[in-house]
Formats: structure tokens, sequence, C-alpha cells
């Protein structure tokens, strides 16, 4: 009996490369999160027994949720470049694989926080608390739309800005690497300024997301996206495997 080569299903190497960086964030992701709602709710049950629960806590896990994946994107990227190259597979492969992990993963944390947040929200209303962002979004001026949309996007950007750091080190070396960050970096704070310009005056509140809707912020990220994802596939295919000795 034979077996017809040419006719055995093939797997796209974007797609396989897409696929397991994606559930390996996934998987991150999952102990994450199950670590900050243990969190959020022993600070809830402190705070309301020491004094009186006013604020989302849960809203500074925006923070942990951006920087969290960065880092590990940073790390990623450097430590499976070679493994990727020895199994015989490209650099473009690497290149759009690894992009469209940072977007799933972008959006799968904003699907997960923005879940959340609805769930604190509803809880505090159950216990008769004030739902507030930072004495600023409440539930009479919160829009989750808007919310899931500016805090998505930034996730989305921020996992790329951490591709983009990790490859521009490779690239570059330390010391160019290291005067790239403003341009490699920056992306995350120029996000964050957009929604929270859009949203009105400056509060400290808008840094946790946008309560208005902002066609305009959201197309400026779009669009930062796409320079980020065009930059980070010219970087890699150019990029050197570094040489390991034993």
């Amino acid at each position: 009996m034979t077996v017809d080569v040419a006719r055995a299903p093939r797997v796209s190497s974007v797609r396989a490369t897409a696929q397991w960086l994606l559930m390996m964030h996934l998987y991150l992701a999952m102990w994450a999160w199950a670590m900050a709602i243990v969190v959020v709710t022993l600070a809830i049950v402190v705070i309301n027994t020491v004094g009186e629960v006013q604020n989302s806590v849960l809203s500074f896990a925006r923070q942990g949720a951006i920087w969290f994946p960065f880092s590990v994107f940073i790390a990623i990227t450097a430590a499976y470049l070679p493994v990727h190259i020895a199994a015989g597979l490209t650099r473009r492969s690497l290149a759009r694989g690894s992009i469209l992990a940072a977007i799933g993963t972008g959006i799968a944390y904003g699907l997960v926080y923005n879940g959340l947040l609805l769930v604190e929200r509803a809880v505090f209303g159950a216990m008769g608390w004030e739902w507030r962002v930072l004495e600023g979004m409440s539930p009479d001026t919160a829009d989750p739309l808007a919310i899931a949309t500016s805090t998505t996007l930034t996730f989305v950007v921020a996992y790329l800005c951490g591709l983009l750091v990790g490859i521009t080190y490779m690239r570059a070396g330390g010391w160019w690497g290291t005067l790239a960050l403003p341009l490699t970096v920056g992306p995350i704070l120029v996000v964050s300024v957009l929604f929270a310009y859009e949203s009105g005056p400056l509060e400290t509140s808008a840094w946790f997301g946008s309560d208005q809707a902002s066609p305009i912020a959201a197309a400026a990220s779009l669009l930062i996206i796409a320079v980020q994802a065009f930059a980070f596939d010219r970087l890699t295919r150019g990029v050197d495997v570094p040489r390991r000795t034993t």
C-alpha cells in the first residue's frame, strides 16, 4: 500500500507558526488572568473590610495586561528565531506568524479584560458600591464598546511593540536597539495619548480607556498597527540567526 504524498494535507508554515505562538501566549494568559482574578477579589474584600469600596480595582490590571505580554513577546522573538530556522522554516513565515499571534493575543486579552470589567461593574452594582475608574468613568458615562475598542487596540499595539523591540535588538545590537526604543516602544504611549485626548480632557481615568467613541483614535491605531507589522516583517526577513557555541 502506497501513500500519495502529493495529496496529503499540508499545513501552512505561517499558520503553524501563528498557531504555536498563539497557543503558548494563551496558556500564559490563562494563568495570568487566573492570578489577577484572585488578587482583585482579595483586594476588594480587604478594601471593603477596612474602608469603603469606591473605585474599580480591576482597571489597574490593564497595565499588567500591556507590559507582561509585551515582555514575553520580546523574549520569544529572540529565543524562537534560531529554533524556527533550524526546523527548516523561513523568516517570512516567522514574521507573518508572529504578527498574527500578536494580534490574536491582543484580541484575546481585550475580550477577557473587558469581560471581567463588566462583571466587576455588575458586582459593584449588586453590592450597592459606586463603580468608577479613578474618579472618571461611571456606569452612567462608560461606554463598554468604547472601552473595549481602546483597550484592545492598545494591547495589540503593545504586543507588536514587543516584537519590534526583540527583532531590533537582534538586528542592530544593544546600543542601537536601546537608542531605537522611542520608536519601538513609543507607539504604546502614542495610542494611549490618542485615546485619552479623544475622550475629552486629559483626566487620569482616560489612561485606563476612553469612555467615549473615538473613530479618529481607532483609525490612527489601526494605521500604527499596519506600520508596525510592515516594519517587523522587513526587519525579520533580513535578520541573521545567532550562532550557538558549545
